[in-house]
Protein backbone atom coordinates (compact mmCIF):
# COMPACT_ATOMS: atom_id res chain seq x y z
CA UNK A 1 0.00 0.00 0.00
CA UNK A 2 1.18 3.19 -0.93
CA UNK A 3 2.43 5.79 1.72
CA UNK A 4 -0.15 8.15 0.33
CA UNK A 5 -2.80 6.25 1.69
CA UNK A 6 -1.74 5.78 4.94
CA UNK A 7 -1.29 9.16 5.05
CA UNK A 8 -5.03 9.95 3.55
CA UNK A 9 -6.32 7.93 6.04
CA UNK A 10 -4.74 8.97 8.72
CA UNK A 11 -5.70 12.43 8.14
CA UNK A 12 -9.20 11.23 7.08
CA UNK A 13 -9.59 9.93 10.71
CA UNK A 14 -8.05 12.57 12.34
CA UNK A 15 -10.97 15.10 10.71
CA UNK A 16 -13.29 13.14 11.77
CA UNK A 17 -12.66 12.70 15.19
CA UNK A 18 -11.99 16.14 15.60
CA UNK A 19 -14.97 17.58 13.58
CA UNK A 20 -17.23 15.87 16.36
CA UNK A 21 -14.74 16.28 19.30
CA UNK A 22 -14.17 20.25 18.47
CA UNK A 23 -18.16 20.38 17.74
CA UNK A 24 -19.47 19.12 20.50
CA UNK A 25 -16.63 21.49 22.56
CA UNK A 26 -16.87 24.65 21.12
CA UNK A 27 -20.57 24.29 21.46
CA UNK A 28 -20.77 23.49 25.11
CA UNK A 29 -17.98 25.94 25.65
CA UNK A 30 -20.09 28.71 24.42
CA UNK A 31 -23.21 28.11 26.35
CA UNK A 32 -24.96 25.30 23.93
CA UNK A 33 -24.96 22.51 26.37
CA UNK A 34 -24.34 18.77 26.25
CA UNK A 35 -25.70 16.70 23.69
CA UNK A 36 -27.73 13.20 24.22
CA UNK A 37 -27.24 9.90 22.45
CA UNK A 38 -29.29 10.79 19.40
CA UNK A 39 -27.88 14.07 18.50
CA UNK A 40 -24.25 12.26 19.04
CA UNK A 41 -24.91 9.61 16.85
CA UNK A 42 -26.24 12.15 14.27
CA UNK A 43 -22.72 13.78 15.09
CA UNK A 44 -20.96 10.88 14.54
CA UNK A 45 -22.22 10.57 10.94
CA UNK A 46 -21.20 13.81 9.76
CA UNK A 47 -17.99 13.01 11.24
CA UNK A 48 -17.35 10.21 9.18
CA UNK A 49 -18.81 11.79 6.19
CA UNK A 50 -16.47 14.45 6.70
CA UNK A 51 -13.21 12.25 7.25
CA UNK A 52 -14.06 10.15 4.36
CA UNK A 53 -14.01 13.26 2.23
CA UNK A 54 -10.95 14.46 3.98
CA UNK A 55 -9.10 11.11 3.50
CA UNK A 56 -9.61 11.28 -0.48
CA UNK A 57 -7.91 14.83 -0.71
CA UNK A 58 -5.13 13.51 -2.30
CA UNK A 59 -2.83 17.20 -3.52
CA UNK A 60 -1.94 19.60 -0.48
CA UNK A 61 -3.97 19.31 2.12
CA UNK A 62 -4.31 22.73 3.85
CA UNK A 63 -6.95 24.87 1.78
CA UNK A 64 -8.94 21.77 1.42
CA UNK A 65 -8.40 20.82 5.08
CA UNK A 66 -9.77 23.91 6.46
CA UNK A 67 -12.59 23.91 4.15
CA UNK A 68 -13.61 20.55 5.35
CA UNK A 69 -13.10 21.01 8.68
CA UNK A 70 -15.07 24.21 8.40
CA UNK A 71 -18.04 22.60 6.73
CA UNK A 72 -17.83 19.63 9.18
CA UNK A 73 -18.21 22.29 12.14
CA UNK A 74 -20.95 24.01 10.61
CA UNK A 75 -22.80 20.79 10.05
CA UNK A 76 -21.50 19.63 13.83
CA UNK A 77 -23.52 23.19 14.25
CA UNK A 78 -26.55 22.67 12.75
CA UNK A 79 -27.05 19.24 14.00
CA UNK A 80 -26.68 20.23 17.53
CA UNK A 81 -28.70 23.04 17.38
CA UNK A 82 -31.22 22.05 15.74
CA UNK A 83 -31.84 18.79 17.83
CA UNK A 84 -31.94 20.97 21.00
CA UNK A 85 -34.52 23.05 19.19
CA UNK A 86 -36.43 19.91 18.60
CA UNK A 87 -36.06 19.14 21.72
CA UNK A 88 -36.84 21.78 23.54
CA UNK A 89 -39.97 22.60 21.25
CA UNK A 90 -40.60 18.59 21.72
CA UNK A 91 -40.68 19.15 25.56
CA UNK A 92 -42.53 22.27 25.92
CA UNK A 93 -39.64 24.77 27.25
CA UNK A 94 -40.35 28.23 25.87
CA UNK A 95 -37.94 30.07 23.77
CA UNK A 96 -37.11 27.05 21.53
CA UNK A 97 -37.79 29.33 18.71
CA UNK A 98 -35.11 31.62 19.31
CA UNK A 99 -32.49 28.79 18.83
CA UNK A 100 -30.60 29.77 15.78
CA UNK A 101 -28.77 26.88 13.73
CA UNK A 102 -25.89 29.17 12.06
CA UNK A 103 -23.30 30.28 14.97
CA UNK A 104 -23.24 33.50 15.65
CA UNK A 105 -21.56 35.43 18.08
CA UNK A 106 -18.77 33.15 20.86
CA UNK A 107 -20.38 30.61 19.23
CA UNK A 108 -19.34 31.38 15.71
CA UNK A 109 -15.76 32.37 17.42
CA UNK A 110 -15.19 29.17 19.16
CA UNK A 111 -15.68 26.89 15.73
CA UNK A 112 -13.41 29.31 14.05
CA UNK A 113 -10.92 29.03 16.28
CA UNK A 114 -11.35 25.28 16.35
CA UNK A 115 -11.26 25.22 12.54
CA UNK A 116 -7.94 27.10 12.32
CA UNK A 117 -6.53 25.31 15.26
CA UNK A 118 -7.24 21.91 14.33
CA UNK A 119 -6.27 22.21 10.22
CA UNK A 120 -2.81 23.56 11.66
CA UNK A 121 -2.08 20.63 13.82
CA UNK A 122 -3.50 18.03 11.13
CA UNK A 123 -1.12 19.33 8.57
CA UNK A 124 1.93 19.42 11.57
CA UNK A 125 1.04 16.00 11.95
CA UNK A 126 0.81 14.97 8.61
CA UNK A 127 4.52 16.60 8.05
CA UNK A 128 5.80 14.93 11.19
CA UNK A 129 3.98 11.73 9.59
CA UNK A 130 6.01 12.03 6.27
CA UNK A 131 9.73 12.84 8.26
CA UNK A 132 9.49 10.07 11.01
CA UNK A 133 8.19 7.61 7.96
CA UNK A 134 11.02 8.30 5.89
CA UNK A 135 13.38 8.19 8.79
CA UNK A 136 11.90 4.29 9.31
CA UNK A 137 11.95 3.21 6.03
CA UNK A 138 15.73 4.66 5.42
CA UNK A 139 16.59 2.60 8.97
CA UNK A 140 15.13 -0.81 8.10
CA UNK A 141 15.32 -0.82 4.99
CA UNK A 142 18.21 -3.61 3.76
CA UNK A 143 21.26 -2.54 2.74
CA UNK A 144 22.00 -1.86 -1.14
CA UNK A 145 24.49 -3.60 -2.85
CA UNK A 146 27.90 -1.77 -3.28
CA UNK A 147 28.33 -0.35 -6.62
CA UNK A 148 31.25 -2.01 -9.05
CA UNK A 149 31.89 0.41 -11.64
CA UNK A 150 35.06 -1.28 -13.50
CA UNK A 151 38.82 -1.47 -13.25
CA UNK A 152 40.88 1.84 -12.38
CA UNK A 153 41.38 3.71 -15.91
CA UNK A 154 45.01 4.78 -13.97
CA UNK A 155 48.03 2.30 -14.49
CA UNK A 156 49.30 0.11 -11.97
CA UNK A 157 51.84 2.16 -9.91
CA UNK A 158 53.57 -1.63 -8.85
CA UNK A 159 54.93 -2.19 -12.20
CA UNK A 160 58.06 0.03 -13.19
CA UNK A 161 58.79 2.72 -15.42
CA UNK A 162 58.48 1.43 -19.53
CA UNK A 163 62.12 3.17 -20.75
CA UNK A 164 63.78 2.79 -24.03
CA UNK A 165 67.40 2.20 -24.18
CA UNK A 166 69.79 5.54 -24.66
CA UNK A 167 72.32 3.56 -26.74
CA UNK A 168 70.14 4.05 -30.05
CA UNK A 169 67.83 0.70 -30.08
CA UNK A 170 64.68 1.19 -31.42
CA UNK A 171 63.01 -1.09 -28.60
CA UNK A 172 64.04 -3.07 -25.55
CA UNK A 173 64.28 -6.27 -27.74
CA UNK A 174 65.80 -5.05 -30.98
CA UNK A 175 69.43 -6.17 -31.68
CA UNK A 176 72.15 -3.46 -30.97
CA UNK A 177 72.44 -0.36 -33.22
CA UNK A 178 76.28 -1.99 -34.37
CA UNK A 179 75.34 -5.57 -35.50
Amino acid sequence: MSPHLHAGRLRGGLVGALVATLAVAAHGAAGGGVPDTTELTLLLLIAIATGSAAGMVSTRPGPALVGLLGAGQLAGHAELSGSSAFDHARHGITGATTVSILPAGWMLFAHVIATLGCAVLIVLAGRLYTVASGVLRALFAPPRAARIVGAPHWPDPGLPLYRCAPSGAIGPRAPPVSA
